[in-house]
């Protein structure tokens, strides 16, 4: 372990560009081979929304489903052929998630170290951005952005210098631009907000200054109005409200085909909605109504342990053999370039715990503090919050690009909480390292499995 310390740079100097030119080739191969109809998921909207947009200044426009970032961004890349557009907007994605990946993983390196930086870049890349990547759909541009929020929200409920602040609110902007999914994430962060203001009281903890973290918190929510004021004023011209979005009503449908969509289909725009009898407009009185308390909790149970279990194995019918090798005859099975890509979160959650309870007593007084409690309610938050909306949606939503945005954010937790564990345990230095080791070396066998089968013309059957 030391020696990978002080040569951290040396080794991620020969790794990352190995790790780089293998997402490059995976994703490259993936582009040509799957994913090849520009009209399916949600792909043929955006495509629409991007042409509409060559002439906006800033991102601005909405189908009342869709937010704007990522076909305004995907301008750059726009052809007349819409075949050649869709590939261009493919490989840009592709280029986000590139840079990302060498970025963060020079950050893990800096300030984790760098068996960290390995395992989850590489985790990062095979386990969700190299299919997700191949999409011209906003997730990438929505989980990087995101993830960077939840990260910039963890520094500020921990004491987060003053600079912090103003990047928060240009982040969430981008990222709300992105996708509204991230308004759950505001949520749980201004509920957190205000659990670290008690404790800090109670707990008499005087490094909490309430009054420099809301006024910075002010000038942070005011950029964020400033930069969604263009989509706001669109969507009031169009929908008549704001921020207008049919998902709205249709949590509170149980089928997309035959209900969400012939409803927008009927309420197309400002027009139809402005003349929408309140007796067919989707509520959760309405929803209580038709389906009562038993089926909102059999909804909301049976689509959280739905999505719970294809957020960690979204490929049950896989054997477990093919964690280790994967033969051609794998077929329509295969639509991840990681099967059983929950055991290796899994697998950093096991070393966590196992940390934990080598750290024995030393560890409650630390996690007591007002900080650190507040900051793993913050993240347990985040994590429980999304997969119980995500599994109440799954009815209208399906697809692992939903949970996928969890991917990123539990993998960063998991490899920091295990850092900050054995730094203060240096002789678990050796569980450490062979836990990581197993899991960069797994990763890399299935790697190799993957461009055996890409070479044989076996490719992944990407899914939504």
């Amino acid at each position: 372990m030391h020696w990978l310390n002080r040569n951290r740079y040396l080794v991620l100097g020969g790794a990352l560009p190995l790790l780089l030119l293998l997402h490059f080739y995976l994703a490259g191969v993936v582009i040509r081979s799957s994913n090849q109809d520009l009209t399916a998921s949600d792909q043929g909207a955006e495509i629409a929304m991007a042409k509409r947009a060559t002439g906006d200044w800033v991102p601005r426009q909405t189908d009342g489903v869709r937010h704007p970032l990522w076909s305004w961004t995907a301008r750059v890349v726009h052809t007349p052929d819409d075949g050649q557009f869709f590939t261009n907007g493919k490989w840009l994605n592709t280029a986000f998630c590139l840079v990302f990946l060498a970025i963060m993983a020079v950050i893990l390196t800096r300030t984790l170290d760098v068996l960290a930086a390995i395992t989850w870049t590489l985790l990062a890349s095979l386990g969700i951005l190299v299919v997700r990547g191949t999409y011209f759909q906003p997730e990438p541009l929505y989980y990087i952005l995101s993830l960077t929020a939840m990260v910039l929200g963890w520094w500020i409920l921990r004491g987060a210098r003053s600079w912090v602040y103003p990047v928060f609110g240009v982040v969430c902007g981008l990222a709300y631009l992105a996708k509204p999914s991230l308004l759950p994430f505001l949520i749980v962060f201004c509920g957190s907000l205000l659990l670290r203001t008690v404790l800090s009281r109670v707990m008499k903890d005087m490094t909490w200054k309430p009054g420099r973290v809301f006024a910075g918190l002010g000038m942070a929510f005011a950029i964020l109005a400033i930069m969604l004021l263009p989509l706001a004023s669109f969507s009031r011209e169009y929908y008549g409200k704001p921020f207008f979005n049919y998902t709205k009503y249709w949590m509170w449908m149980d089928d997309f085909m035959t209900e969400a969509w012939p409803w927008q289909d009927k309420y197309p725009g400002r027009v139809q909605l402005d003349q929408l009898p309140e007796s067919e407009r989707p509520s959760l009185e309405k929803y209580l109504a038709r389906q009562g308390w038993g089926g909102l909790v059999k909804r909301l149970a049976d689509g959280t342990g739905e999505v719970t279990m294809k957020f960690f194995f979204p490929e049950p019918k896989m054997s477990w053999k093919a964690l280790a090798w994967k033969g051609k005859e794998v077929g329509n099975k295969w639509g991840q370039p990681l099967t059983h890509r929950g055991i290796y979160l899994i697998g950093l959650a096991g070393l966590v715990i196992g940390l934990g309870i080598w750290s024995g007593r030393e560890l409650v007084p630390r996690l007591a503090t007002p900080q650190n409690l507040t900051a793993l309610i913050y993240v347990v938050g985040l994590a429980g919050f999304y997969t119980l909306l995500y599994g109440w949606y799954y009815p209208i939503g399906r697809g692992d690009r939903f949970m996928g945005s969890l991917w990123m954010p539990m993998l960063l937790f998991l490899v920091y909480a295990a850092h900050r564990m054995v730094e203060r345990k240096p002789n678990a230095s050796g569980v450490y390292m062979a836990v990581h080791g197993a899991i960069i070396l797994s990763v890399l066998i299935q790697a190799l499995n993957v461009i055996v089968l890409f070479q044989q013309a076996a490719y992944l059957k990407t899914r939504n």
